[in-house]
């Protein structure tokens, strides 16, 4: 019970605020993913706030990128990790990840950790969740990228479920910061998918304004048995090939993950 009260009370902090000097650590799945979240990252580091960085993915071409804009961001480079898991296998690969997490957050003690969303947008997204969820013990904010990956066009810069959510406004300053950021990935298709998906959401009068906003929730959602997601979306996923994968990798992680629903207390027990 100390744990899930614990667990309560920082539920209730605010999840932007930079009114505190803390230590932030943001986890990414992958180098681009630091877009969805940037102007808060560069906002902490002009509050002096000291701010961490770290990839689970990175090959050497993706790392000369992320440490790009970690330098227009205001990061150290001293300050940038990156653990160069396999692109699209960080969930079969969370076994030998969670340790290093683990030692990170020992090394690093943040007061606050960051991380995308568990949401079914990206098995790699999912499987960074989960191992800040059983490294990290203190507040933990989630940020959303898209979901889900049973969808073609997939919904950007949006929770699934925005409850809790709380929405950043970006500054002029900002917003073209955040669009300087996009073109930073040369060897990713991200700019074209994102002009696209501004098209695309212009010609149905529902313009995305990717650049105008920046969210973040408390990390709630504990059971990783269950998509984190409304209907029908939830049952789509559950009865998908990506979903039993993604259980498979649960068992090898730690069975009891994968056969029962998990609860702050019981994930706090396995770190």
């Amino acid at each position: 019970m100390e744990g899930e009260l614990a667990y309560k009370l920082w539920l209730a902090l605010k999840c932007f605020d930079g009114s505190i000097s803390a230590r932030w650590l943001f986890c990414f799945a992958h180098p681009d993913d630091e877009l969805a979240i940037c102007a808060w990252i560069r906002r902490l580091v002009f509050l002096d706030n000291e701010v961490f960085m770290c990839w689970a993915h990175s090959t050497p071409e993706r790392e000369r990128e992320a440490r790009s804009v970690a330098f227009r961001l205001g990061v150290r480079q001293d300050n940038l990790i990156f653990l160069r898991g396999s692109d699209g296998r960080l969930p079969e690969e969370m076994p030998g990840l969670l340790e290093r997490y683990r030692t990170l957050m020992r090394e690093i003690e943040p007061d606050r950790v960051c991380c995308c969303a568990f949401e079914q947008g990206h098995v790699d997204h999912d499987a960074t969740n989960v191992l800040v969820s059983l490294s990290f013990a203190g507040p933990i904010f989630e940020f959303p990228l898209y979901h889900t990956y049973l969808r073609r066009y997939k919904r950007v810069n949006r929770f699934a479920l925005e409850r809790e959510e709380e929405v950043l406004t970006l500054r002029v300053g900002e917003r073209k910061l955040k669009c300087e950021i996009g073109r930073c990935y040369p060897s990713q298709p991200l700019r074209k998918k994102l002009l696209l998906y501004e098209a695309i959401n212009f010609a149905r009068l529902q313009p995305a304004r990717l650049a105008h906003t920046e969210r973040l929730r408390p990390h709630s959602h504990t059971d990783f048995t269950k998509p984190n997601l409304p209907e029908p979306l939830l049952s789509g996923v559950l009865a998908s090939a990506q979903w039993q994968r993604w259980i498979n990798a649960l068992e090898l992680l730690h069975p009891e993950l994968a056969r029962e629903p998990a609860t702050r207390d019981s994930v706090l027990e396995l770190i």
